[in-house]
């Protein structure tokens, strides 16, 4: 298990995300985090229909109502609050969730 550092607590608003990409080719982890309700919430990158990242444009991970998660590809939507998916190609599957942890005022992913 590792920590590693992703940004400031006070970086993520209200409604909000950030992408966050380490490593390259085969070694590649792209995760993200949001801010929902006051909690913060992260996710693996990448949409279970097909893999892409959720954000097109990049950091952009709400719907234009700021009420759920749409995958810039082909639409899918997902609750922010747990990653489940109720519209779309892939509905009934998950996003992928990740542990944070907040200390100091950052946020950090607790890698396995």
């Amino acid at each position: 298990m590792s920590l590693r550092r992703l940004c400031a607590d006070a970086d993520i608003k209200e409604g909000e995300g950030l992408g966050f990409v380490f490593g390259r080719g085969t070694e590649r982890e792209a995760v993200f985090v949001i801010r929902w309700k006051r909690a913060l919430h992260g996710y693996r990158n990448s949409c279970p229909h097909v893999g892409t990242p959720l954000d097109w444009p990049e950091n952009r991970f709400f719907d234009s109502e700021g009420e759920y998660l749409m995958c810039g590809t082909h639409g899918a939507v997902f609750r922010p609050e747990d990653g489940a998916c109720i519209e779309g190609p892939c509905q009934g599957c998950k996003l992928a969730g990740i542990t944070l942890q907040v200390e100091n005022g950052d946020i950090f992913w607790v890698a396995d």
